[in-house]
């Protein structure tokens, strides 16, 4: 195994997981970072709004990707004067799971089911109401414990999830 295979890339969700407990994610994060691990941030979007909210709470990571941007900037997105957009449901609904596969994320953690069915790396998905999280091995993180506990878990069960 090489380097790049044993580093461990950490995939948050923004909205409804990293939105859910700002404090509990920017210490899981910085926890991450100083690991030497990755943490890339993939969101539906707008880059500008989620990197401007990070950055207020202090929320450090690796990349940040968003649906919206990566498909209007390939022209794949249509916007409207009022503001809003489209994008064709299964480009949007599938591209957290290619970008988990491109940069050989090792754990999304989101909280959309939907999303879920299109990924063939870990899929962790999160229950804000009982802070956990579960892939379909049934591997479990409780996120209610200290990030440097959780983050423990994934590297000694890195293989199991």
């Amino acid at each position: 195994m090489n380097h790049l295979t044993k580093l461990i890339r950490i995939g948050l969700d923004f909205h409804g997981v990293i939105t859910d407990n700002p404090s509990y994610f920017k210490d899981f994060c910085d926890g991450a970072l100083s690991r030497g691990w990755e943490v890339h941030i993939i969101t539906g979007g707008p880059r500008a709004k989620v990197a401007a909210q990070l950055q207020e709470w202090g929320i450090r990571y690796s990349c940040l990707f968003a649906i919206f941007d990566f498909y209007k900037r390939k022209g794949q997105a249509e916007i409207y004067a009022n503001g809003e957009f489209k994008i064709d449901k299964q480009l949007w609904d599938t591209a957290k799971s290619k970008y988990c596969r491109r940069h050989n994320i090792t754990l999304q953690i989101d909280d959309s089911q939907v999303y879920q069915q299109g990924f063939s790396t870990p899929y962790c998905y999160y229950d804000a109401g009982a802070k956990h999280c579960t892939t379909g091995s049934g591997f479990r993180l409780d996120l209610s414990q200290p990030p440097a506990a959780v983050l423990d878990l994934i590297a000694s069960h890195r293989e199991q999830i």
